[in-house]
């Protein structure tokens, strides 16, 4: 094989060379690689970059989700007692000026047909509705969708002690029944006004003394008064059983 392997160049870069300084003493002079002209090649990027899922995201997003589907449901359930509510200023009120009027006649506070079905008339918020008198607890539930009741063993019209009343503020909005959200609005009342109850041929008048919220297990709003009383309880917020609203008003 002809032709050397090293050439001049190779042994400068592996012998350093020693040069002489000012002073005559020489210097070794250390090799320095040369550095490569080319780039060193980067690592290539994938097409499409994935990023990892984040377990927060994913909760974010079930939350979300599951807050929608309530949402929905709640708007379809109770649909019929939200419309009494948002029509409340427009229907309501009319309403309540035609029963003022015809509650302030002359006949109005004499005695009705004994054959006069028992009802309670709230002018305020547009209640007519009849009245289940003496139900027992297992009762109630089948007897709200007929009407308002009233709870066995507290007092009736025109005794001394507690008339205790309950209705619907809420129920399915497919149910036929029009008194399913016959207590929508009662939060709407205020001290002051006036509720009336039609039993047994005669025109009982109360006024609001107080409203409160409850527990569902608080059962002293059934204890027997003093004076002739009416309490009005329904549930709330609507749409819900949490707590209970309580009306109650003094017979005048």
């Amino acid at each position: 094989m002809s032709g050397n392997f090293l050439d001049e160049n190779d042994l400068k870069n592996l012998f350093p060379e020693k040069r002489e300084s000012q002073d005559g003493k020489a210097v070794e002079v250390e090799f320095e690689p040369e550095k490569s002209p080319l780039p060193t090649p980067e690592k290539p990027k994938p097409l499409v970059e994935f990023e990892k899922p984040v377990l927060w995201k994913l909760i974010l997003k079930f939350a979300g989700l599951f807050a929608g589907i309530f949402l929905i449901t709640f708007l379809v359930v109770n649909s019929s007692a939200l419309e009494k509510k948002l029509g409340y200023f427009w229907d309501v009120q009319l309403k309540h000026e035609s029963y003022q009027k015809a509650l302030a006649t002359p006949e109005a506070t004499q005695n009705f047909d004994p054959a006069t079905p028992a009802k309670l008339v709230i002018p305020k918020i547009g209640v007519e509705a009849p009245v289940a008198w003496n139900i027992e607890d297992s009762q109630i539930q089948e007897k709200l969708l007929e009407g308002v009741v009233h709870f066995k063993g507290t007092a009736l019209p025109g005794q001394k002690g507690n008339v205790f009343i309950t209705g619907h503020s809420s129920y399915y909005s497919w149910s036929s029944s029009p008194y399913k959200d016959v207590f929508a609005l009662l939060e709407k009342l205020s001290v002051g006004d006036k509720i009336y109850i039609q039993y047994q041929g005669a025109n009982f008048t109360y006024e609001v003394t107080n409203t409160k919220v409850v527990s569902p297990n608080d059962l002293s709003v059934l204890e027997p008064t003093p004076n002739y009383n009416l309490t009005l309880m329904t549930c709330v917020p609507v749409g819900t059983n949490l707590n209970r609203l309580i009306i109650t008003s003094s017979q005048i």
